[in-house]
């Protein structure tokens, strides 16, 4: 089987990264001159060179991919085409594709992560990807995706810097101050998804301890990441 990813840019290579260990890839992107050399990927830099392709990933911006709908579908035919493009809709997509799935992810595909599908069978054309799945209810939900899957790791990692920032100040080396927050994160996503936000607070905060102290700080930095990821979700509507 051969896959094509039309697109090769930061998700593009994210996500050939991941499937190039187990399916043969073809990478469409327009400045193939500048194209690192890897094995099992053939680069092309126009779409018609990925027709011999079994399944297509669409990686490209919004604009750019409504420009080529046309070329893609006659490319394509009947084959399944899963696209990863923000705010193009299945019902755009069906005026000049004929089998067209949706989904959504982040870099951190390139080596393992979470795909949101739309509609839930889109999985099924994806297994080669080393990948867990969310199984999108309605295209609404898989557009929301957008922010809460693709664009919240930037956010996250502005607050995970801050934490390292924080650590450094306090006398903490920059090595120690990253497993730290590493460690600090992933119990925090653990915790939660186990015991939920009141019982792991309760769990860890003693009364007038120090977890009590940094609590009576962070609710301006929870309104402002609860905006943040909003603002990002309502972006999708303007794509």
């Amino acid at each position: 089987m051969k896959v094509a990813v039309i697109g090769a840019g930061n998700l593009g290579m994210a996500l050939i990264k991941n499937a190039m260990k187990n399916t043969e890839i073809i990478a469409v992107r327009r400045r193939i001159e500048k194209a690192q050399e890897m094995k099992g990927v053939e680069f092309a830099n126009e779409i018609e060179g990925a027709s011999e392709a079994n399944i297509f990933l669409v990686a490209l911006k919004p604009h750019v991919f409504r420009g080529h709908l046309e070329l893609i579908g006659e490319v394509v035919k009947s084959k399944p085409l899963i696209s990863f493009v923000a705010g193009v809709r299945l019902e755009e997509m069906l005026k000049h594709i004929e089998n067209p799935f949706r989904a959504m992810t982040n870099l951190g595909i390139e080596e393992r992560g979470v795909v949101a599908c739309y509609p839930p069978e889109t999985a099924e054309h994806l297994r080669f990807l080393e990948a867990d799945y969310i199984y999108c209810e309605t295209e609404d939900e898989l557009d929301a995706m957008t922010s809460y899957l693709g664009s919240s790791p930037a956010l996250i990692a502005k607050l995970f810097n801050a934490f390292v920032i924080s650590a450094l100040h306090q006398g903490i080396s920059y090595n120690h101050a990253l497993k730290a927050g590493i460690s600090a994160f992933q119990s925090a996503a653990y915790l939660y998804s186990k015991y939920g936000l009141e019982k792991t607070i309760r769990k860890i905060a003693t009364p007038g301890g120090t977890t009590a102290e940094g609590l009576r700080q962070i609710a301006g930095i929870e309104k402002g990441f609860i905006d943040a990821l909003i603002s990002a979700s309502r972006r999708v509507d303007e794509l």
